[in-house]
């Protein structure tokens, strides 16, 4: 192991854990999302703003929203949801989720026991778009493995 390269704890976890990011003008945006009681996965957590040209911590970032995915928190109202989404708008420098998704790029990650998956996207900007997972890359939970994989799984979005 290199020393810059951190490994998880997450591979202790049976729990599934999911995380976003999103490639939108030059700068990576990761968060975490936890499942609600519900079972709906939801954003919580900071968003790590990452420029794509600096991409030495990116892994990192992702090790730190996976490890703080959970499961059981509470299932927002319908007054919470601009509450839920305010980090990610704010740090993307926007005011709303069309303005956010134009032009931009959409991972999403998922991580158990067997390691971590990056699902490229297509279309972000209709709906959210829809998952590539025949492109998806696998990799180990490995700080630098992370950050190259989820560089790869930008360039194979459409």
């Amino acid at each position: 192991m290199r020393p810059n390269d951190h490994r998880s704890n997450l591979y202790q976890d049976s729990r599934m854990k999911h995380a976003t990011a999103l490639l939108r003008k030059g700068k990576i945006l990761v968060q975490g999302y936890s499942q609600a009681t519900t079972g709906m996965w939801i954003a919580q957590g900071p968003v790590y703003v990452i420029d794509e040209n600096e991409t030495s911590g990116l892994g990192i970032q992702v090790l730190a929203v996976l490890n703080a995915s959970t499961i059981g928190v509470k299932q927002p109202s319908q007054d919470e949801w601009k509450k839920i989404q305010a980090p990610m708008l704010e740090a993307a420098g926007v005011k709303s989720w069309t303005t956010l998704a134009k032009g931009a790029k959409a991972v999403g990650i998922v991580c158990d026991e067997g390691g971590a998956r990056m699902v490229p996207s297509s279309g972000y900007e209709h709906k959210g778009g829809k998952s590539l997972t025949e492109k998806t890359v696998r990799c180990e939970l490995v700080s630098d493995q992370l950050g190259r994989s989820l560089v790869e799984a930008f360039n194979l979005c459409d």
